[in-house]
């Protein structure tokens, strides 16, 4: 949040008579004036619960939170030291875990980015990898983003097998997470957890500390609150990009709260943030975010690309829907912002960017017992941290999820009331960005018969409850159930047989009795033909029309693997249904017909030659085809399904 927001609500609040009282100078922007005179830097100032005893005294009206040593969640907050331990404990122990020194600090301390998911740079279909990346920790004293970070952390190694969301997001995208980033600062304020500096109005240093320890003079500044002429040195990490750099005259000011260094980009811990986001290859990054506090909002710079602040907003919307839109959105209308770091990701890298403020909205006061005193925004009550790690943790697994791409086709197949194979396709992995679509199976369906159709995608399409029910994840407005259709050539206007009644599917195997790769990837119908079909040979289109659990429309045309580009979703059709899988009824014989349903090339394959009575035309090579996808799915579903799943 911007600085001076947060100075003048806190004056209001303190009210006039504190004024008259303080020793400090304060100017109109609220920078001090006379940082180091007597009564003024060397006040030491203490948080309480409700004493307020003398003027250095500041009730919060709950208790003070002080960081404990925890390997695992806790009702309030942890240590550094605990966080980073638990950080290196999944490291060391799941493969999908790695991490990365990308830098140092002022102080010489080691700042750690980690990279979730499979190694490899290619999704499980063959295309490459999207990534996105989430950032904790920028501004010292605001400790609930590392704590959010962390459960975030936490949820994708516990999701990494378990057959639904959390395994997809680990096969097929990227996550790079950067808990902490101001570590130095990080670590002086949970020295100092209930101690700060100099006025009551404008609390600096000890726990609420902001900027780095950079000294002007060179090296890092110390960590007694003692020594006053350097208690308000120190860069903000959040000022030091070049987008907007020093656009603000407070910005060249050294002991100002948003002192934006000597140079864009001067900050060891800034040139970290950017080893980072090279943790995977260029152009793959989809999202970033720097979670901050407080204020419960959206901070999203706006760029001269419109499809990429469109796309920002509607993500933006999808995720603030999880927590019933308590957090707003707020787009720069001027542009750019203020040198921060979604400044330079929305522009270096053209994806959806935001610093995202954690709550409260106003401050303590928003909290039972609250008193509203000024930066108690910063010091959230212990039990209020594990709803607030486990709402944003949702919300950025529905973003993740949202931005790991839109849904396609990836397989499908239709079988007779025996259970033999009739016909069967999926989409083959090309060069980069293009798929090609094999028919494997191509036997005619037979009009008055029974089949069941089964079709893939290539995401987990639909959430469950913990009772196992279908229902929309938080916040979100999907189509439960796809709309299905067999449309078929005939004189005149196309026929549309609708495939109702079908379902989802939340168990492997075999065949098209379950998922393919995930669970809720694969939907099932059966049907049967109407008996007054043409008996010629006629071609006809299954068409699939359906979104996925964050609302994305299924892309109608599988050949072009949607990936992102420029600022937005490229070879995306997301206007009509899919209607890319050709087939045929009735006998051997006729002409190709055009169909309506698609403006791509409708011209059918040749005709097979008559399927042999009561078999549907398998013979060997179906028996090859049938082992072929059984393969298929055997290697893509992990041992591991007995993890907990995602909630």
């Amino acid at each position: 949040m911007a600085a001076l927001t947060r100075l003048a609500f806190a004056a209001l609040l303190l009210g006039a008579s504190q004024f008259a009282a303080a020793a400090c100078n304060l100017d109109q922007n609220w920078e001090y004036t006379n940082p180091t005179a007597a009564g003024c830097g060397d006040v030491i100032l203490r948080y309480t619960e409700n004493d307020t005893n003398n003027a250095t005294e500041i009730a919060l009206g709950y208790p003070v939170p002080i960081p404990v040593d925890s390997l695992t969640p806790v009702a309030g907050f942890r240590t550094y030291a605990s966080l980073l331990a638990a950080q290196q404990d999944m490291m060391a122990t799941h493969a999908e875990v790695a991490g990365y020194i990308v830098g140092t600090t002022v102080a010489g301390r080691d700042i750690w980015a980690y990279r979730i998911g499979t190694p490899t740079d290619t999704t499980i279909y063959g295309q490459p990898k999207g990534a996105v990346m989430a950032v904790g920790g920028t501004h010292a004293r605001e400790w609930q983003p590392p704590e959010v970070i962390a459960e975030l952390f936490e949820r994708l190694v516990a999701g990494r097998a378990d057959a639904g969301i959390g395994q997809y997001l680990s096969d097929n995208l990227a996550v790079i997470l950067v808990p902490v980033l101001n570590v130095d600062g990080f670590l002086l304020t949970q020295k100092f957890p209930d101690t700060s500096t100099a006025d009551p109005r404008v609390p600096r240093d000890g726990r609420m500390r902001r900027k780095n320890l950079r000294h002007p003079a060179g090296g890092a500044v110390d960590d007694l609150l003692t020594t006053v002429d350097d208690n308000m040195y120190g860069v903000d990490l959040n000022r030091n990009h070049p987008q907007g750099f020093r656009s603000d005259a407070r910005n060249g000011m050294e002991r100002s709260l948003i002192y934006a260094g000597a140079s864009a980009h001067s900050e060891p811990e800034v040139d970290a943030l950017l080893d980072a986001a090279a943790l995977v290859p260029a152009g793959r990054l989809r999202l970033f975010m720097d979670v901050h506090s407080f204020t419960q909002v959206y901070f999203a710079p706006q760029t001269g690309n419109a499809a990429r602040n469109a796309r920002t907003q509607e993500l933006a919307a999808r995720m603030r829907a999880v927590t019933g839109n308590k957090y707003r959105y707020s787009p720069d209308p001027q542009g750019l912002e203020i040198g921060t770091a979604a400044d330079h990701f929305a522009v270096a890298h053209e994806v959806p960017s935001w610093t995202l403020e954690t709550e409260p909205l106003n401050g303590g006061q928003d909290y039972p017992g609250g008193t509203g005193a000024s930066h108690s925004g910063f010091i959230t009550p212990d039990s209020e941290i594990p709803r607030v790690r486990d709402e944003l943790a949702r919300t950025s697994l529905l973003g993740f999820y949202h931005q790991a791409g839109p849904p396609s086709v990836v397989a499908a197949e239709i079988r007779d009331a025996t259970g033999a194979l009739v016909w069967s396709i999926d989409w083959v992995p090309g060069a980069p960005g293009a798929r090609t679509l094999a028919l494997r199976t191509d036997g005619a369906l037979v009009a008055g018969e029974t089949y069941t159709a089964w079709i893939a995608f290539d995401k987990p399409m639909r959430w469950r409850n913990g009772a196992g029910v279908i229902t929309q994840y938080a916040g979100q407005t999907a189509r439960l159930t796809p709309s299905v259709s067999l449309e078929v050539a005939t004189t005149g206007a196309n026929r549309a047989i609708a495939l109702s009644g079908g379902a989802w599917l939340d168990a492997p195997g075999p065949g098209a009795d379950g998922f393919l790769n995930y669970r809720d990837d694969a939907y099932a119908v059966e049907f049967t033909l109407p008996a007054d079909l043409p008996s010629a040979a006629t071609a006809a289109v299954l068409v699939i029309d359906t979104d996925d659990l964050a609302g994305q429309k299924l892309d109608a045309d599988p050949a072009t693997a949607v990936d992102w580009q420029g600022g937005t979703w490229a070879g995306y059709q997301a206007t009509v249904p899919d209607c890319t899988l050709r087939l045929w009824v009735g006998a051997v014989g006729a002409a190709p017909h055009s169909l309506e349903c698609t403006a791509l090339d409708d011209t059918p394959p040749p005709p097979p030659a008559p399927a042999p009575s009561g078999g549907g035309g398998q013979g060997g090579w179906l028996c090859l085809v049938a082992l072929f996808l059984a393969a298929r799915r055997a290697l893509n579903r992990s041992a591991g399904r007995s993890a907990p799943a995602l909630p």
